[in-house]
């Protein structure tokens, strides 16, 4: 059996400065992109491709582009695909995806017309103008996969008649610019629920390998992108309805029974909560197709799960992130929630009270680097030999 294509991925890009979680979710998006609408599975009597939208979220620095230039790269080199420009703007991407038709024989001599664009936008705000509701509204209903989607033509009378679309976006933004980008509206009108947010503040060092010779160094790297374009130009081949194992079956559906556990509590998450599931099954096709077999396994589900719950553990931190408070301005709200308790109850106020209030305003890496501030700064006292705090007056420390 050939080595899982997106394990393959993550070893070829092993070298460069992007965290794992985006080089993963990276991969992932490539087979998503690949398999456009030629496999589906059936839910609920319909029809679900496999077609993602996800953005790299993450500060200056991280990665995100890194990441995304190996799928765009991996994308242009099979001719088959259709790839926007990297400087696609929301006034080009409805002509681009009207151009990017292909007609297929599949099974007994059916033929199949759709169009398929793959998108690979590492500044996510150059394709979405700020703001812009009709258009996240037009990107809702083509990531649905509609039959057919018509618009008029920018400046002219005539109107765009595009056949059965699809659109694979992998995107890279950071979190300040998201917060610009998207009104209150946008998480509420369904847009942010189709869309898988990756976030990492992870910033991973470039290995410098100075003493490796170039020829080596470049011969590995080709040779890990021939195969994966091998097995890319294999997963052109398929088509078709995947069909499950039960085992498989089974667990999905007791997953569902049981309300999907467990389930991101943010409340900029309430609509996305409801296509989790849709987002599973999707996945769960591009597990299997990277594992190189043509139906989905028990492990398949328990991959793609585990892919989305190890992502929705920081997606809050995005959130976070958004909001853009100073260090200084989480201090002086975190000093005012210990002081109220403090004054009632005049008692030491416990660490995990003081992180329990951090959680939901700073990213998860933040929260004991700002309670130590606080502790250094006289802000708070601890209490000697124990995990309390005592906040002191600001009379005392000169926080205002």
């Amino acid at each position: 059996m050939s080595q899982d294509w997106i394990e393959l991925f993550l070893e070829w890009t092993d070298g460069i400065p992007s965290p794992q979680i985006f080089r993963q979710w990276a991969g992932i998006s490539c087979i998503a992109g690949a398999l456009e609408r030629r496999v589906h599975v059936q839910v609920a009597g319909k029809t679900l491709f496999p077609n993602l939208y996800v953005l790299l979220v993450a500060a200056p620095g991280v990665g995100k582009t890194q990441a995304i230039e190996q799928v765009n790269d991996l994308w242009l080199a099979v001719k088959d695909f259709h790839v926007a420009p990297h400087d696609v703007t929301k006034a080009a991407l409805i002509d681009t995806l009207s151009k990017a038709t292909r007609k297929l024989v599949m099974g007994e001599a059916h033929l199949v017309e759709y169009n398929s664009l793959l998108v690979a936008a590492d500044e996510f705000g150059v394709l979405v103008p700020s703001h812009d509701l009709d258009f996240l509204s037009t990107l809702n209903r083509i990531f649905d996969n509609p039959p057919q989607h018509r618009q008029n033509r920018r400046g002219l009378s005539q109107q765009v008649d595009i056949i059965n679309p699809q659109l694979n976006i992998i995107g890279g933004v950071q979190p300040a610019y998201l917060a610009n980008l998207l009104p209150e509206e946008a998480w509420g009108m369904g847009f942010m629920s189709r869309v898988i947010m990756i976030y990492s503040a992870d910033k991973k060092k470039l290995k410098l390998d100075l003493n490796s010779k170039i020829s080596s160094i470049i011969h590995s790297s080709n040779s890990y992108r021939i195969t994966l374009l091998k097995r890319l130009n294999e997963i052109v081949k398929l088509h078709g309805q995947f069909n499950w194992e039960l085992e498989a079956s089974n667990a999905a559906e007791k997953w569902n029974e049981e309300g999907m556990p467990p389930i991101p509590e943010h409340s900029k998450m309430e609509h996305y909560n409801n296509r989790r599931l849709l987002h599973v099954l999707k996945l769960c096709i591009i597990s299997s197709v990277s594992a190189g077999h043509s139906h989905i396994e028990l492990r398949d589900f328990t991959r793609a799960r585990d892919w989305l719950l190890e992502a929705e553990v920081a997606m809050p931190d995005v959130f976070r992130e958004m909001v853009q408070r100073s260090d200084v301005q989480v201090i002086t709200e975190l000093h005012f929630f210990a002081w109220k308790l403090w004054i009632v109850k005049k008692n030491p106020i416990h660490s995990s009270m003081l992180i329990h209030f951090l959680r939901n305003r700073v990213p998860s890496e933040k929260i004991l680097r700002i309670i130590d501030i606080a502790e250094r700064a006289n802000i708070f006292a601890r209490v000697a030999g124990t995990d309390t705090y005592i906040p002191r007056p600001t009379n005392e420390h000169g926080l205002e």
